[in-house]
């Protein structure tokens, strides 16, 4: 069982959100059933430079162009949804 004190972030190796690159989300959402994780998943997508956690984190190009940010953020979740099953 999954410690009361263990968070989970998501996020893609290149910076959108998930579904978008090469995660293994299939993998990661058996894991965490297997240790039956029951705590909130939080998505962090990095696609826009400006602010001060884009500068930390050096995001220098925007990856939202032409992309509605919302309908993104809709299919993200879908996706989310569908491997945490």
């Amino acid at each position: 069982m999954a410690v009361s004190w263990l968070r989970c972030r998501l996020g893609e190796n290149n910076r959108m959100p998930p579904g978008y690159g090469y995660i293994p989300w299939i993998e990661i959402g058996s894991a965490l059933r297997h240790i039956n994780y029951q705590g909130y998943v939080v998505m962090e997508p990095f696609m826009m430079p400006g602010g001060q956690v884009a500068s930390d984190i050096k995001v220098f190009l925007n990856l939202s162009v032409g992309l509605d940010l919302d309908e993104e953020a809709r299919k993200a979740l879908l996706f989310t949804r569908g491997f945490l099953k």
